[in-house]
């Protein structure tokens, strides 16, 4: 029987109550407010906005920021958030490197690790987990160690189908099959644990932290080791009934010699490395890891012609089915190369028959290899202080 990995209802911890978590949320999103503010845009009468705040910054989640003086009467003195009112972890599992944050309750990261492999495996995730967390956590203070509300884990769905891609054993690979990764994370690190998809989170990152912060409806495509991606339809991530939503990889696609294959074999870094390989055995993943990509610039070149070429169709179809306005591109590249790659799918749009779409914009994402573990990261925080 393989282990599930996700669990489609709701990831609930105790947490905060509906106007507790309504605040909380304003307060995130616009920063400093006043409190006369805060009851406007809550819908809350000007006592209850008090009656809460003041709880809230009792358990110290919000604090005082600096009074501001206006032309007449008392100063104002706007909530935030307090940083330090709340922690958590994030997990990037990625196929050739895993990220581990500690993100606060403003979002920001207070440490960060990362460990590279020629591919994953349930043990070595385990003992960097383990040991990373407990890192991690030796830099907070004991009070502070009690408000780390989970962890929350991107991780390949299925990850078992595509390590034979990487070179890893049978083995291996079944091991992934059975694993319990809820159940096994939850026990080595001791805390509640999420698991999703690492697309879905990379998605969930970049809507909170990046490039894609203000738009309430794109999809997010992120150029990795494989092709992945996520939707945000109406400010929410979409999950799918199974987590799975935009599950972009599996697409079909025509191959040259006109079988069908997947999207992930010609718009991914497994296929860039693949044909590095064939020229000079070995050498794909040194080439990757360079800090600007050079030294291979045809086969770059020639790569990310079909990608873009394979990312314009993509965000035609993703407009003609969703009618999402924005489509957010991003990978485990360079800022030049993503650059790049970005404006050679708007143009690559171009060439295609649009008629009866609204053809969506081209965005460069900006957080690269760290917005699943950001995504991840903020999950738990967002599950018990905030607004889902």
């Amino acid at each position: 029987m393989e282990a599930a990995l996700y669990d489609p209802r709701p990831f609930t911890v105790e947490g905060r109550s509906a106007n507790e978590r309504a605040i909380l949320s304003l307060l995130r999103r616009e920063g400093p407010t006043a409190s006369a503010e805060i009851a406007r845009q809550t819908g809350l009468s000007a006592q209850s906005a008090s009656v809460i705040t003041r709880n809230l910054e009792s358990d110290g989640l919000v604090v005082r920021d600096t009074p501001v003086r206006g032309k007449v009467g008392k100063p104002s003195t706007p909530l935030r958030l307090d940083p330090n009112g709340a922690f958590s972890i994030g997990l990037r599992l990625g196929r050739r490197r895993s990220d581990l944050v500690l993100l606060d309750l403003a979002g920001t990261v207070r440490g960060h690790m990362e460990v590279r492999y020629a591919y994953p495996t349930p043990d070595g995730t385990l003992h960097f987990l383990k040991e990373g967390t407990r890192l991690l956590m030796e830099g907070l203070t004991p009070d502070r160690r009690s408000r780390v509300a989970g962890i929350g884990v991107g991780m390949p769905f299925d990850l078992w189908d595509w390590l034979d891609n990487l070179g890893a054993p049978e083995s291996e690979m079944a091991a992934w099959r059975n694993f319990d990764a809820m159940g096994e994370i939850a026990a080595v690190t001791g805390l509640p644990t999420f698991v999703g998809n690492d697309g879905s989170l990379s998605c969930l990152g970049e809507h909170m932290f990046g490039n894609a912060v203000g738009f309430s409806d794109f999809a997010h495509a992120y150029v990795g080791a494989f092709v992945g991606g996520g939707i945000v339809i109406g400010n929410r991530l979409y999950h799918g009934l199974r987590g799975n939503a935009g599950a972009i990889a599996t697409i079909p696609v025509t191959r040259p010699d006109g079988t069908t294959g997947q999207l992930l074999e010609v718009a991914s870094l497994y296929e860039l490395e693949r044909l590095l390989d064939s020229q000079e055995p070995g050498s794909g993943q040194r080439l990757l890891q360079s800090r600007h990509w050079d030294g291979f610039d045809e086969v770059r070149e020639a790569w990310m012609a079909e990608t873009a070429r394979r990312l314009a169709q993509l965000a035609v179809v993703l407009a003609a089915v969703l009618d999402l306005p924005v489509i957010v591109i991003d990978g485990s590249f360079p800022a030049a190369i993503r650059a790049s790659l970005v404006d050679r799918t708007a143009r690559a749009m171009e060439e295609l028959d649009t008629r009866g779409i609204h053809v969506p914009r081209i965005v460069a994402g900006k957080l690269g290899t760290m917005a699943c573990a950001l995504g991840a990261g903020y999950r738990p925080i967002v599950a018990r202080y905030l607004q889902e």
